[in-house]
């Protein structure tokens, strides 16, 4: 039998963070997911310390979202992993499988203000597929509700 292990929830679902935006990740009501939504590291003495990203969405219909999505781990290495994929939209989420890796599932869980990456695994030691300590539970700020331009996010380096 295989065990799950989730990365934990980062206060949201118990409204801690986000108030009210937090009641639309109960399922309350439809969450319209089209924006980009960043997260920012820490910058000290001129780096990036702490992972930063970007996701940007669009909702193609009410059952599938375009996602392309970037994370970078921050210094001193600065590795970073990203995906751009269609994916079915269900109860304010996404869940993504590399291909890669199997043993782990990225799940976007969307609210009006914020996007929460999580991950779910049935291996311990899995990264879905970026280096070790890419992949991390955020929360994403919502800083755009503008249809953005779905495209590799890889060659970002820095996240704007």
């Amino acid at each position: 039998m295989r065990r799950l292990f989730i990365i934990p929830i980062l206060f949201l679902s118990q409204g801690l963070l986000f108030g009210a935006a937090a009641q639309d990740l109960t399922g309350s009501g439809f969450v319209n997911p089209t924006g980009t939504y960043t997260l920012t590291g820490t910058v000290r003495k001129n780096r990036v310390m702490g992972h930063s990203g970007e996701v940007r969405v669009v909702l193609l219909d009410s059952s599938r979202v375009a996602i392309s999505f970037y994370i970078n781990k921050g210094y001193p290495n600065y590795e970073a992993g990203s995906m751009i994929d269609t994916l079915k939209y269900n109860e304010d989420m996404a869940r993504y499988t590399p291909s890669c890796d199997s043993t782990c599932t990225m799940i976007f869980w969307f609210s009006d203000k914020a996007m929460e990456l999580r991950g779910l695994y049935s291996n311990p030691n899995s990264s879905c597929g970026f280096a070790n300590g890419v992949m991390t539970a955020a929360i994403f700020i919502k800083t755009s509700r503008d249809k953005p331009v779905i495209q590799d996010l890889s060659a970002h380096g820095i996240v704007r």
